[in-house]
Formats: structure tokens, C-alpha cells, sequence
């Protein structure tokens, strides 16, 4: 205690000095903090959009390139996938989409997405609806002239009016809107809200093709995602001629897991850097310490002529050089947080704030910064002579 004692009346003799050394310890800890807090923030606002988008989905493609032959195995797929794969999905549709021009008397939308689906495209893609009604099998069989909208589309080419029962002009084509969908990313423009979904048997109209090649399959788990991708590419192994087309079966989870591997490695690199700033402040810790060594020298001289044993003088610079270190990283923590609450507001929106492990972990990493810096100096004011200690100016 003696010892703890003598370190904090060290520090307030010497506030400017003290709180300088221990600027490179604040600095290291506040900046591994606020870092990692905005990768997990960037990582949890990448995970909320996928998961807005849905999950545990395969992107299923068939092309064929011979010009003659007309076999479409759009209506073959869809029907195999929900007669043989319904105990573990939640549905299947086409997924093409387009852009173009919206209109509704005066008010023109030019950002919209234009989407081609059938009755479970807003299963496959978690939109829910709000008012009105879905598209339904009847709508894909008689090519009905229908769509729903987003509810940004709602807004801002309707205001007030209730949309439903409206019609407006897609590339050109009327359709008569039958449904909205539930707000589901912000109602800003460019959004998952500023989207139209119309008859997937609409798209010669709209697109001047028949062509469906793409497709979205919906998995009820992602434990049935393996299963499920397995038994699709073996249905388009048999069924795609490969002299005079190609598929291709992708797990609409990698690019999720990949961005969390991407932020993982990022979270590793920048906490790497601001580590660089802990070993600087160290290095200013062992600066000060042996600066302060050479300062009480004769008091280290005075204490080992009576006695004072070595491990009693080591013990005496330790613990300065560890509660100096400590010190700098509690008040470091305490930039973290607030640094990580301003950071998630302004860029997220969220709020962000560093998890309690990694705020022991960057104290406990202070003290040994303090620990493993301070113990040269101690070694040396432990191994000065007496007799030389006295005489020192």
C-alpha cells in the first residue's frame, strides 16, 4: 500500500509530466476501443441488411444458349422445387429485375426496382404486406396487368391517396396496383421500399424476353441449406444440357459470411494499429521511469544503506510504472465509450458501445504495458550502489 501510495503522490507532484507519459497508453486504449466498436457497428448494420433482405436463400441460374431450341424449364424447376422440396422451404420464384421508369399522373420515379416474381417472390425475399393484396397463381397464369409496391413507391408517387386499385405506368405498361408492402429499409429512395413487384409472365411486355433464367429458392433453416442445395444441383445436373446451356447453384449465405469474415480480419487490423500506439506509450513509460530513477537516485542510495533490499526497490518502481499505465488506461476505457457512443450515432445510428471483456482486456493490457516497461528501470534503480547513490548530485 505504501508503495501504491508513493506512486499516485508522484503522479499529482508531476501532473503535466505524468498525464503526457501516460498519452500514448490513453491514445492505445481509447483508439482500440472506438476502432473495434465501429467495425462491430459496420458489421451489425452489413448483418441487418441481409438479413432485411432474408436469409438462407439459393440463387439458382439456367441458361440456354441454342437460339432453336424453345423448352422453357422455368414452370419444370419451380413445380419440382415445391412439389419435392416443400418439407424445407418456404418457397421458390423467378428473381429478375430491371429498372426503369415509374409514372402516376405528374409524379415520375426513376430509382425504382422493377422486379419480376411470382405468388411467393415476397416470402423469398421477407416482404410483408401491408394493404391491399399479394400477387397470387392466377395473376402469373392470366398475365394480369398487377403489382405491388414498396412503401416508398407508396408515398412518394401517391401521398395521400390510398394506392391500391390505382394504376400507374411501368416502362410504359399500366398496371393497376393491388398491394403494399410493410416499410422494411428506412422509405428513403434507392431503398428496399423504392421497389415493384409485377407477374414474372409480364416480362415480354416489360423486358421484350420470355426468358426466365434466374431464380430464388427461400430455405426454412439454414441447416436444410446443404440438403437443399445438394438436391437442386443434381435436378439441373439431369435436366440442363451442358453441350447447349449452364446453371449455376449459389448459397445466398456466403456473401453474408463473408463480409462477417471481412470485418473479423478488419477488427484484427485495426486493433493491431492501435496496439502499436499501447507499445509507444510504453516505451514513454520506460523513458520516464528511468528518468525518474536517475531523479531519486540518492533517495535509492539513502534506502539501501539502511537496509532496503532489492526486491523492495524493484517493487517501489513497478508499481509507479504500473499504476502510471493504469491510470492512462482507465482513462482511455472511458474515451472508448464515449468515443464509440459518438462514432455509432453519427455513422450507424446506433449505439455502439464496447463490450465489457474488451474494456477489461485493454486494462489488464495497460497494466502489463506498465508491468513489462517499467521493469528495466526497476531492475536499475535496484542494482545501484549505495555508496554511489550517495554521491550523486
Amino acid at each position: 500500500m505504501d508503495s501504491v501510495k508513493m506512486a499516485f503522490e508522484s503522479i499529482r507532484d508531476k501532473k503535466i509530466r505524468s498525464l503526457l507519459t501516460m498519452l500514448g497508453i490513453i491514445i492505445g486504449v481509447g483508439a482500440v476501443l472506438i476502432l473495434v466498436s465501429v467495425v462491430q457497428g459496420y458489421n451489425a448494420d452489413l448483418t441487418a441488411y441481409y438479413e432485411k433482405q432474408g436469409v438462407n436463400k439459393v440463387n439458382v441460374t439456367l441458361l440456354n444458349f441454342d437460339r432453336t431450341n424453345t423448352t422453357d424449364q422455368s414452370g419444370a424447376f419451380m413445380e419440382w422445387v415445391n412439389g419435392n422440396l416443400s418439407a424445407t422451404i418456404t418457397g421458390v420464384t423467378p428473381s429478375a429485375s430491371t429498372s426503369g421508369t415509374l409514372r402516376f399522373g405528374s409524379n415520375i420515379n426513376d430509382t425504382a426496382v422493377i422486379y419480376f416474381g411470382n405468388e411467393q417472390w415476397s416470402a423469398c425475399n421477407n416482404y410483408t404486406l401491408d394493404t391491399g393484396r399479394d400477387l397470387l397463381e392466377l395473376d402469373m397464369a392470366e398475365r394480369s396487368r398487377v403489382c405491388v409496391i414498396g412503401s416508398y413507391l407508396a408515398d412518394t408517387l401517391f401521398g395521400f391517396q390510398d394506392p391500391v386499385g390505382q394504376t400507374l405506368s411501368v416502362n410504359g405498361t399500366p398496371l393497376t396496383v393491388v398491394g403494399v408492402f410493410y416499410q422494411k429499409d428506412g422509405g428513403t429512395e434507392e431503398s428496399m421500399d423504392d421497389a415493384v413487384v409485377v407477374p414474372y409472365t409480364l416480362n415480354r411486355q416489360i423486358l421484350g424476353t420470355d426468358t426466365v433464367s434466374e431464380f430464388t429458392v427461400k430455405v426454412a433453416s439454414s441447416t436444410d441449406m446443404t440438403t437443399v442445395m445438394n438436391q437442386v444441383e443434381l435436378w439441373c445436373a439431369e435436366n440442363v444440357n451442358t453441350n447447349t446451356g449452364e446453371y449455376t447453384v449459389e448459397n445466398g449465405n456466403d456473401a453474408m459470411e463473408a463480409a462477417e469474415d471481412e470485418t473479423a480480419s478488419l477488427q484484427v487490423v485495426l486493433g493491431g494499429v492501435a496496439a502499436i500506439a499501447l507499445l509507444v506509450g510504453g516505451i514513454g513509460i520506460m523513458n520516464i521511469m528511468l528518468v525518474t530513477v536517475t531523479e531519486r537516485t540518492r533517495e535509492i542510495g539513502i534506502k539501501k544503506a539502511i537496509g532496503a533490499q532489492r526486491q523492495v526497490i524493484i517493487t517501489q518502481f513497478l508499481v509507479e510504472s504500473t499504476v502510471l499505465s493504469g491510470c492512462g488506461g482507465m482513462i482511455g476505457i472511458l474515451i472508448g465509450y464515449l468515443g464509440s457512443l459518438i462514432a455509432g450515432k453519427l455513422i450507424y445510428d446506433l449505439i455502439l458501445l464496447p463490450a465489457f471483456w474488451m474494456a477489461a482486456a485493454a486494462f489488464l493490457f495497460s497494466l502489463a504495458i506498465g508491468v513489462g516497461f517499467g521493469l528495466y528501470p526497476a531492475v536499475k534503480a535496484s542494482g545501484l550502489q549505495p555508496v554511489d547513490a550517495l554521491r550523486a548530485d
